[in-house]
């Protein structure tokens, strides 16, 4: 810019004056650039360089973080929810499979179905929870500036951006509801299974075929979710870290059979 701009100057400066005139109008731009323009320039090399190392810095990191987030929760709450439909299909197979071998309307099948399609429900509700968590860290993870509505639920107090306190928690509650999804998840296909093992118990000869393919699919998600759920709670523990914080302690998801979860809930246990 500088040199242009005194080439600009020298070009206009010399009018008819020639080439002396080109030479002297040159030294005298300059001379006022020099003075002028190169410590504003400079200036404003200070001020990309302050955005881009320190207190900016920081918040990059932070923001990356809280990116990295929001992908394992988004990944872990699509997986359980994947799951969740393979149990669903299952807990249905099973029931045509029970009518079809005359215990249908048995009372152990009958408990075992309730429950089964109870803990379903609850892992579906989780793993909508779990995503809505997801897309509110990964909106509020937008650098310079992040919306305080998304999907109509507020996330952020501000109207354009939202506080290290602010972006904290919503990491807390992706991980935290990403590894209830998954957990809910796991209890659904083990209540599954205790339904197949009662028919199988009063009818051995019920044909189950369908339900145990659904439910190995269902166990294959859920144990994705569950690996997704505990990358989330590692990346949440990177993104207080980047924040200058240790954040709250979430606990691996660890085991087969997961937890029962608390209907209607949306991010605690």
């Amino acid at each position: 810019t500088v040199f242009a701009t005194t080439q600009i100057a020298a070009q206009t400066t010399s009018g008819a004056g020639g080439a002396a005139g080109a030479g002297a109008a040159t030294k005298a731009a300059v001379g006022s650039i020099w003075e002028v323009e190169v410590p504003a320039a400079a200036a404003g090399v200070a001020l990309l360089a302050m955005l881009h190392g320190g207190s900016g810095g920081a918040k990059f990191s932070a923001s990356q973080a809280s990116s990295a987030t929001a992908t394992s929760a988004t990944a872990a709450a699509t997986q359980a929810a994947a799951a969740n439909s393979a149990v669903s299909s299952a807990v249905t197979a099973l029931q045509s499979a029970a009518t079809a071998a005359g215990v249908g309307s048995n009372a152990r099948v009958t408990a075992a179905v309730a429950a089964a399609t109870s803990a379903a429900t609850v892992a579906a509700q989780a793993a909508t929870a779990a995503a809505a968590a997801a897309s509110d860290l990964a909106a509020a993870s937008l650098v310079p500036i992040v919306g305080v509505v998304n999907a109509g639920r507020t996330i952020c107090a501000a109207a354009n951006s939202c506080t290290q306190a602010e972006v904290l928690a919503l990491n807390y509650k992706a991980a935290d509801t990403s590894k209830l999804a998954a957990e809910t998840s796991l209890y659904a296909i083990k209540l599954a299974n205790d339904l197949k093992a009662v028919i199988l118990s009063l009818a051995p000869n019920a044909v189950v075929a369908a339900a145990t393919a659904s439910l190995t699919t269902a166990q294959t998600a859920a144990t994705e979710a569950q690996t997704a759920a505990n990358k989330a709670i590692t990346d949440y523990q990177a993104a207080a870290a980047a924040l200058g914080t240790t954040g709250t302690v979430i606990s691996a998801s660890t085991g087969t059979t997961g937890t029962s979860g608390t209907s209607g809930t949306t991010g605690t246990r």
